[in-house]
């Protein structure tokens, strides 16, 4: 139904005249005619005084469809997370644009889109991922949103080269002795809540100390370097065993334990160290991908993060297999691969790809 025959539908159902809703308007009753045929559009101005005469909204005079903001959001999330899940970062990015244009001023919505574009590629989307940040910042969201639009910033500039820009947006977060989640440990009272922002805080700290540690590798003159690198990477990989015994965790965690394990190996071969920790290490890692395939859904039981729920394999459960198998063909690898031990992993990697071939 369009204006004109909203207006008539709603004159109608009043039951006024022409020249009612008219002298209600000051306007001429030809004027009410020539709307209600569609042959021109009441001013603007005049909007909130007929959707007052008829008891209405604005809202439902134009038949704007209300939409559940959050319904749609978690919609879009779900479906979202599914394409990450399984690396398709380029079709993640085209749905948040979607959902951006639909939901324009929803805070969740302009920091997913900002993720994505963060996610997808940051030299590439800088502008964006700077003009969404900023608006982020300069809103009055939740402090959450705003680490993240700090974060992806700093972590653009640095990475588009300008260093001082990013120093600058790096002194804007939170320290972390100070963090939210540590705060909240100290003022909470409620046993329930104080174990689930326990775990909370635990697991996200355990996840940003690997991504940290990973980072590293890419530091130039690390004092200490790759000795100490290693060694950093090596006490990593032992926590994420005490915490997660067993391998126990989700698909990403396993994912950063396989390319932990996978550096550590690394770091031994350019320290000229033994044959035998690139093999332990390198298994290690392809254990890692192995067990990526088969997560199930379910809760964490180690004290540190009990309880903390972790989503099963996404249905590309194959990423964390195809990754290793394209970084064992760097060249750092070229002296392990006449050992019959390196061309037996290469042979595990391939079957499990055929594997998904034959699904």
């Amino acid at each position: 139904m369009n204006l004109a025959e909203r207006l008539r539908s709603l004159r109608k159902e009043k039951n006024v005249s022409q020249e009612r809703l008219a002298q209600y308007l000051n306007v001429s009753f030809q004027a009410v005619s020539k709307w209600e045929n569609a042959n021109c559009c009441p001013d603007i101005s005049l909007l909130p005084d007929i959707a007052r005469f008829f008891g209405i909204t604005i809202d439902e005079l134009l038949q704007v469809e209300k939409i559940d903001q959050e319904k749609v959001f978690q919609d879009y999330q779900a479906r979202a997370c599914e394409l990450f899940r399984s690396g398709k970062r380029e079709q993640v990015l085209s749905l948040w644009r979607e959902a951006y244009h639909k939901l324009p001023n929803s805070i969740e919505v302009k920091e997913m889109l900002m993720s994505a574009c963060f996610d997808t590629d940051k030299v590439k989307y800088q502008k964006e991922i700077l003009e969404l940040g900023m608006e982020i910042c300069n809103s009055e969201g939740d402090s959450y949103y705003k680490g993240q639009a700090i974060e992806q910033i700093a972590r653009t500039c640095a990475e588009s080269g300008d260093r001082v820009m990013a120093e600058r947006w790096a002194a804007k977060a939170h320290l972390l002795m100070h963090a939210r989640e540590v705060l909240r440990m100290q003022i909470l009272e409620d046993g329930k809540d104080l174990a689930e922002q326990f775990s909370s805080a635990n697991y996200w700290m355990f996840n940003r100390l690997c991504y940290m540690a990973l980072g590293l590798c890419g530091g130039r003159n690390t004092p200490g370097g790759p000795g100490y690198i290693q060694a950093v990477e090596k006490a990593v990989a032992k926590l994420y065993e005490v915490v997660y015994p067993g391998d126990d965790m989700g698909f990403e965690e396993l994912e950063l334990m396989c390319i932990m394990h996978k550096c550590i190996a690394e770091d031994e071969i350019a320290l000229g160290g033994r044959e035998e920790t690139v093999e332990y290490e390198l298994n290690r890692a392809l254990e890692c991908a192995r067990k990526s395939m088969s997560v199930e859904e379910h809760a964490l039981p180690h004290p540190l993060v009990k309880n903390w729920h972790v989503q099963g394999a996404p249905s590309d459960n194959r990423q964390v297999v195809r990754l290793l198998k394209g970084e064992l063909g760097r060249a750092c690898f070229d002296g392990c691969r006449g050992m019959a031990w390196f061309m037996k992993m290469e042979q595990r990697l391939e079957s499990l790809l055929q594997e998904e071939a034959r699904i």
